[in-house]
């Protein structure tokens, strides 16, 4: 299922194309789990021709997609992969075929425990990831945020949704250890420059006054997303749209 393109708009005077090169740092990776996503639907559409669902074992060509965006996008994307809505497969209620890029350079799987009835049950159903390309139909940046789970590294987590029609099928998408994104984005970033998660909290900072995490409040997020332009924020500077995920950049 294609999106349109969000229209391109001019840099602010002054910092030539800051967010669009930023904006291009996270669509690239964008582009590779939309590309999943397709090869999920084929799976399932396979699947459906034959008046049944998928089980785990057909999502093979999907791990192939995963360890290709792994070598791909390294080392700024960590970990990638597809989570299935639930009672998507035949054979497991919930799923995540997830990978991450291990240490030897071989993807290592994600391995969660799923059993409701568990303890330590990790319901992934009910997390940001997942839940708000469900409600929105699009793209969402999470984070940053420390991964228990994994890593128990700050990480940023990019998903999309997985559609069929209208039916919700999963999301797909790739976890970026921040420490990585800090050293790719703060040398696009002006001097200053503030990039924004879609909360208004800070994901990279090139200002000592506002450092990873902090939220930044009374910003005309809104309008921007609305008019795709750039707006001027009291006290001086500018607020702007990165790319096709829900990022912004705040320019003094």
């Amino acid at each position: 299922m294609r999106r349109r393109q969000p229209a391109r708009t001019p840099a602010p005077e002054g910092h030539p194309q800051g967010e669009s090169a930023v904006g291009q740092v996270f669509d690239s990776v964008l582009r590779s789990i939309e590309g999943l996503s397709a090869q999920v639907v084929e799976v399932v559409r396979a699947a459906s021709g034959r008046g049944a669902r998928p089980a785990r074992d057909e999502l093979a060509p999907v791990r192939r997609e995963v360890f290709r965006i792994l070598r791909e996008h390294a080392p700024l994307v960590t970990g990638s992969g597809f989570v299935a809505a639930p009672d998507l497969l035949s054979d497991a209620p919930l799923w995540l075929e997830w990978w991450q890029a291990g240490e030897g350079g071989d993807p290592e799987r994600l391995v969660v425990d799923l059993d409701p009835a568990s303890r330590g049950f990790y319901d992934y159903t009910g997390r940001p990831w997942f839940t708000v390309p469900d409600r929105t139909r699009g793209p969402n940046m999470h984070g940053p945020y420390v991964d228990y789970h994994g890593t128990d590294q700050y990480i940023l987590t990019m998903s999309t949704p997985v559609l069929e029609g209208e039916t919700f099928l999963g999301i797909t998408g790739a976890d970026l250890y921040l420490r990585t994104v800090e050293k790719t984005v703060l040398p696009l970033l002006p001097p200053g420059g503030i990039l924004l998660n879609a909360q208004g909290r800070v994901i990279i900072s090139r200002s000592a006054r506002h450092v990873t995490g902090a939220l930044l409040r009374r910003l005309d997020l809104a309008t921007v997303e609305r008019t795709g332009a750039p707006v001027a924020v009291p006290g001086g500077g500018t607020l702007a749209r990165c790319g096709e995920l829900r990022l912004y950049l705040l320019t003094p």
